[in-house]
């Protein structure tokens, strides 16, 4: 793999690490959840037009998510107590690898990522031009305390990327497995991580 250069799709809303023809891949969407019972439903059937699976891992909620998103047709992995975000990622990249999946989507559960952007961010993966596709908020779109905190994150990520927290994002089969066996983290800083390492693999 080669180095990666960034194009900055504004209008989309993307940040795409680009490298440079892949055939159809399978495809499952990966959706970490905590007490997001009000838009898992309706989360999961936008998500079921775009991929072929879809796995829910929720952290120990203690509403109605399970239920929910149950009864909509998900599979749903169910942490016993609040475990983390991150360890919420690591079993979605494990499910993954586990059962053969060629990319991986990741998706809050909160609703605030609309899945019918799901096929442009795959569209990197699928010519084989990137190995990660991360989503960006224009600073316009997060409250003002906010925006410092992202962009010294961004930075400290050591790579060219726009949105190091943003939530929706792609990886293809190498970036799966290279991130469910280096992930350490269980918590919120498991996007950071996923980026740093990644630039650190010349992804």
């Amino acid at each position: 793999m080669g180095a990666f250069v960034t194009v900055l799709a504004e209008r989309s809303g993307l940040c795409v690490l680009v490298r440079g023809g892949r055939e159809k891949m399978k495809i499952i969407a990966g959706i970490p959840a905590h007490n997001n019972k009000k838009c898992i439903g309706s989360l999961f059937l936008g998500v079921k037009k775009q991929v072929d699976a879809i796995i829910v891992v929720d952290d120990g909620s203690t509403d109605d998510t399970v239920e929910i998103a149950k009864a909509a047709g998900a599979t749903v992995v169910a942490h016993e107590e609040n475990r983390g975000k991150g360890r919420a990622v690591k079993n979605a990249l494990r499910y993954a690898v586990e059962h053969g999946f060629d990319a991986l989507v990741l998706l809050d559960g909160d609703g605030q990522h609309n899945p019918n952007e799901i096929p442009q961010l795959l569209v990197p993966l699928t010519n084989d031009s990137a190995d990660i596709v991360i989503g960006f908020r224009t600073f316009d779109q997060m409250p003002a305390y906010r925006r410092l905190g992202r962009a010294v994150l961004d930075h400290a990520t050591g790579g060219p990327v726009r949105d190091s927290q943003c939530g929706i994002r792609a990886l293809n089969r190498n970036a799966i497995e290279l991130l469910s066996d280096t992930l350490e983290t269980d918590d919120f800083a498991i996007e950071s991580k996923m980026t740093r390492i990644a630039n650190e693999q010349n992804f």
